[in-house]
C-alpha cells in the first residue's frame, strides 16, 4: 500500500538568508518566552482523552503583558485554539500579541485560525515552531505577514538562550508529529519497569508487580497518549495483559501483539474487542487455524512477509498513527532498538532486588562488545513517583526543523515542473495530511434535513454517520446513544461511542443499516461539499485522479493494506465529483 500513498515532495533547502535575525538579548525575550511556554503547556491539556493529534495552544496578551485570552485544541475536528483565545479576549484582541506553540495547521484549504487572528485585530504573533508537515509549513506565517501582522518565530526572528529553551518545550509537546514528519515512522516510546539489579521478572517469569501503584497510573497515562500499545507473544502467554488506559472513559489505544510463530493462547484478555480493537502482526502463513479463530473473535490479523519492527512501524505510519508505546519484553525491545524505531525510553526503577542469573532484563542482546558502543540518552529527566524513580530520555534527538522545507506553493515557485503528489492516485486519511479535508473527521459542520423537513446541524460528517446507525430505533438506549453521538465533543469520540455500542449492543443498530449506510454517508458528504465552496473546488480539482481513503484497517470505506479494500468513501467522493463537474458543465452550456 505504501506505493499508493500520495506523499509530499521533500526539498531540504535551507532558507537561512531569508531569516531576520535579531538581538541575542535574553532579557528582551523573557516575556515572549514565558507566554510561548504557557501556550505549550496549554497544548498538552487534551492528551489522553482523544486519539493523539497535533497539539495547539494559544495565549493572547495585551497591555502590560496581561493574559486576556487562552485556548487549546481539544481534538481534531473541534474549535481551533486561536479561535477559542480570540473569543475569550473579545475586544481586547485589538493591537494585542498572540503566542502559539506551533504554526497553525488548519485542515487543507482552511484558514480559520489565521482569519480569527486577523479579524480580531491581533498586531503581532509569536510562533514557537514552524509546522512539521511540509504541505503546511510556512503557509500560515506567510498568510499572516501578507495581512500586515508582525510574525516572529523562535530561533529565526528571536534568538537567545531563553528562546532556545522555549523552542525545546514546543518541540517536546509535539514530538510525535515532528518525529513522524521527519522519520516516516510513528513516534515510539519503550517503557519498562525493573528492579535495582536490572530485572523485569523473577527467574520463573513472574513480574506482577515490580513498580508501585503510582507508577502504574503513570503508565496508564502514557497509554492514553498513544495510538497503539505493542507487546510480544511472550508477554501475552505469561502476563495475559489487558493494556487498557484507565483515564475516565477517554481514548484507549489499539492493542498490538507481534508474534512470528502465532504461538498464542486461544483465551486471552486481548481477544476481547468489545472495548477496544486488537491487532496481531505475524509472519505470512503462521498458524492459519488460529488466525481464523482470532478473526472470528473480532481480532485483526496482519501478515508480513518477514515480521520485524521496522516494517510494522512503516505500516502504522501508513495508518496515520502518531504515537506508539512499546511494553514488550527484552527480545522484542532489542529488535526494535536495533531497527532504530524507538525514539524515547521510560524506565521505572523500583527499589527492589530479586537476583537470579536467569531472570530476564528489559533489553535483550544488542551485540555490543565495548562500552563505547553503548547508546546514550538525550534530554534525560528524573522523577520520583511513589517509591520508584522514573528515568526518561530520547534515544534519538528530536530533529531541528529550522532549515525550512518549502510548502507546496513554494515548491512550484522553485520549479513549476515539480509535482508534489504521485500522479493518478490521491490518498487521504488523517485531517492534518494533504487532502485531509476529504476525511469524514474534518472540522466542517453540516446541515441535513430531518424527517420533518427541518435542517439540523451536525458537527462533522462522522457525527452524522455514527448517530444514524441508531436512527428511529424505538429503544430508549438507542435514542440515548443517538443523542450522545450528536453531542460528542469531537468526531473521534462520536466514532468511539458509535462503534462501541455497535459491538456491545448490535440489537440497537437499525435493521436496515447494512443496506442504507452508503446512502447515509453520501447524504452527509454531499451536504459538506455543497456547503463549502472551497471544498467543492478542491474536490473538482482532482478530476482525472483516483481518490483512495487510506485506512488499511477499514476494508469497506478504506483502501485496505494491499489495495484489497472496497474504498467506498473514495468511490462516493468520485461520484460527487462527477456530479459537480456535470452541474458545472450544464451551467456553462445553459447560462442563466
Amino acid at each position: 500500500m505504501a506505493a499508493s500513498m500520495a506523499r509530499a515532495c521533500m526539498l531540504p533547502i535551507i532558507c537561512g538568508a531569508n531569516r531576520r535575525f535579531k538581538s541575542n538579548n535574553s532579557s528582551s525575550h523573557a516575556i515572549d518566552v514565558s507566554f510561548i511556554k504557557r501556550a505549550a503547556e496549554l497544548a498538552d491539556k487534551s492528551a489522553g482523552f482523544t486519539s493523539p493529534h497535533p497539539n495547539f495552544g494559544c495565549v493572547i496578551a495585551a497591555g502590560a503583558a496581561k493574559v486576556v485570552g487562552e485556548g487549546y485544541l481539544y481534538a481534531v475536528g473541534t474549535t481551533p485554539a486561536e479561535v477559542q483565545a480570540v473569543e475569550a479576549a473579545g475586544a481586547l484582541c485589538r493591537d494585542a500579541t498572540a503566542y502559539l506553540n506551533m504554526e497553525p495547521g488548519d485542515c487543507h484549504g482552511e484558514h480559520t485560525a489565521v482569519s480569527a487572528l486577523v479579524k480580531a485585530g491581533i498586531k503581532r504573533v509569536v510562533i514557537g515552531m514552524r509546522h512539521p508537515s511540509e504541505h503546511l509549513r510556512g503557509s500560515a506565517i506567510q498568510a499572516l505577514r501578507s495581512e500586515g501582522v508582525q510574525v516572529d518565530v523562535l530561533g529565526e526572528d528571536l534568538q537567545s538562550d531563553v528562546a532556545e529553551e522555549a523552542l525545546k518545550s514546543c518541540l517536546l509537546v509535539n514530538a510525535p508529529l515532528v518525529i513522524r514528519a521527519s522519520s516516516q515512522v510513528p513516534y515510539s516510546v519503550l517503557k519498562y519497569a525493573m528492579t535495582l539489579d536490572g530485572k523485569i521478572a523473577t527467574s520463573s517469569g513472574h513480574s506482577s508487580w515490580i513498580s508501585s501503584k503510582e507508577s502504574r497510573c503513570r503508565v496508564s497515562e502514557l497509554r492514553g497518549r498513544s495510538d497503539a500499545v505493542i507487546v510480544g507473544g511472550n508477554t501475552v502467554r505469561k502476563d495475559n495483559p489487558r493494556l487498557t488506559a484507565r483515564n475516565g472513559g477517554g481514548h484507549m489505544p489499539v492493542r498490538v501483539v507481534m508474534s512470528v510463530s502465532m504461538d498464542l493462547p486461544e483465551v486471552a484478555h486481548l481477544w476481547d474487542t468489545s472495548e477496544v480493537h486488537t491487532i496481531v502482526a505475524t509472519q505470512r502463513g503462521a498458524r492459519r487455524s488460529l488466525q481464523k479463530f482470532l478473526a472470528s473473535k473480532g481480532v485483526e490479523v496482519i501478515e508480513f512477509d518477514f515480521l520485524n519492527p521496522r516494517d510494522v512501524m512503516e505500516y502504522f505510519y501508513e495508518c496515520g498513527y502518531l504515537s506508539i508505546l512499546w511494553e514488550c519484553g527484552g527480545s522484542l525491545a532489542a529488535s526494535a532498538i536495533s531497527s532504530s524505531v524507538i525514539h524515547k525510553v521510560y524506565a521505572f526503577l523500583a527499589p527492589k532486588i530479586i537476583g537470579g542469573k536467569g531472570a530476564p532484563t528489559p533489553v535483550g542482546e544488542l551485540g555490543m562488545m565495548e562500552m563505547t558502543q553503548a547508546l546514550n540518552l538525550h534530554d534525560v529527566t528524573f522523577e520520583q513517583i511513589g517509591p520508584d524513580m522514573l528515568i526518561s530520555g530520547f534515544l534519538q534527538p528530536i530533529h531541528d526543523l529550522r532549515p525550512a522545507i518549502p510548502s507546496v506553493s513554494e515548491t512550484t515557485k522553485i520549479d513549476p515542473a515539480l509535482n508534489p503528489y504521485e500522479s493518478g492516485i490521491i490518498s487521504f486519511y488523517k485531517t492534518w495530511d494533504p487532502y485531509g479535508s476529504f476525511s469524514n473527521f474534518s472540522p466542517h459542520p453540516i446541515q441535513v434535513l430531518d424527517e420533518n423537513g427541518n435542517y439540523v446541524t451536525w458537527s462533522t460528517v462522522e457525527h452524522y454517520y455514527q448517530a444514524h446507525k441508531f436512527y428511529a430505533v424505538q429503544d430508549p438506549a438507542a435514542q440515548e446513544c443517538f443523542q450522545a453521538i450528536k453531542s460528542a465533543k469531537s468526531p473521534e469520540e462520536a466514532a468511539r461511542i458509535g462503534r462501541k455500542m455497535q459491538r456491545q449492543r448490535p440489537d440497537l443498530v437499525r435493521p436496515d443499516w447494512e443496506t442504507v449506510k452508503i446512502d447515509v454517508m453520501y447524504r452527509a458528504l454531499k451536504a459538506k461539499f455543497s456547503i463549502y465552496p472551497h471544498l467543492n473546488s478542491m474536490l473538482v480539482s482532482t478530476a482525472g485522479s483516483v481518490l483512495v481513503e487510506g485506512s488499511p484497517h477499514d476494508l469497506f470505506w478504506g483502501g485496505g493494506r494491499e489495495g484489497e479494500g472496497l474504498n467506498y468513501l473514495g468511490r462516493l467522493l468520485m461520484q460527487l465529483r462527477s456530479e459537480f463537474l456535470g452541474e458545472s458543465s450544464a451551467s456553462t452550456k445553459n447560462p442563466s
